[in-house]
């Protein structure tokens, strides 16, 4: 198994992700976009297809096959499988253009620190870049951003603490 690279240096950091707003409204991709974005790498999926033909065209003879190899089936079905759902996982990082990342729209075109004219969102590359490495640590990072008091506000720190004769 691959070790995974070092990670990048983040291209937008919490603030500017916090001048997004309250919009709990995120982008995910649709089936057919899943689709379009997956590429070559539908092939991953063509022994789990061939499988359930298989199954629907001669089901006594795909049984009779997968009675006697049902290892090796599985393992044919398994791994492919298991490669298909990681690259519809991260189908959103092989987007290449920028994209609103509360409704998909493409933001080609467009400048930089402006609102989304489909869902009038507003929107930074900086912010679009971090969101496609990881959407899901990118929402999690934005939601424990927005439970931190804000800075402005005092807060109360607890009481006073007088110093012991001793110094302690």
């Amino acid at each position: 198994m691959p070790i995974d690279p070092i990670p990048e240096e983040p291209q937008a950091s919490p603030l500017d992700a916090y001048w997004l707003g309250d919009c709990d409204q995120w982008y995910r991709p649709t089936w057919g976009e899943t689709g379009r974005l997956l590429g070559w790498r539908w092939v991953y999926g063509a022994p789990l297809l061939l499988m359930i033909g298989g199954v629907i065209v001669y089901p006594w003879i795909t049984l009779r096959i997968f009675v006697y190899t049902w290892k090796l089936l599985i393992f044919a079905i398994a791994v492919p499988t298991a490669a298909f759902a990681r690259a519809a996982k991260n189908v959103v990082r092989n987007r290449k253009e920028p994209f609103c990342i509360h409704c998909g729209y493409s933001l080609v075109g467009l400048p930089d620190a402006y609102r989304c004219p489909e869902c009038g969102q507003p929107y930074l590359h900086a912010v679009v870049e971090e969101y496609r490495r990881d959407p899901a640590f990118f929402m999690q990072r934005l939601k424990a951003l927005r439970a931190l008091p804000p800075d402005h506000e005092p807060f109360a720190a607890g009481p006073i603490r007088r110093k012991s004769r001793d110094g302690t």
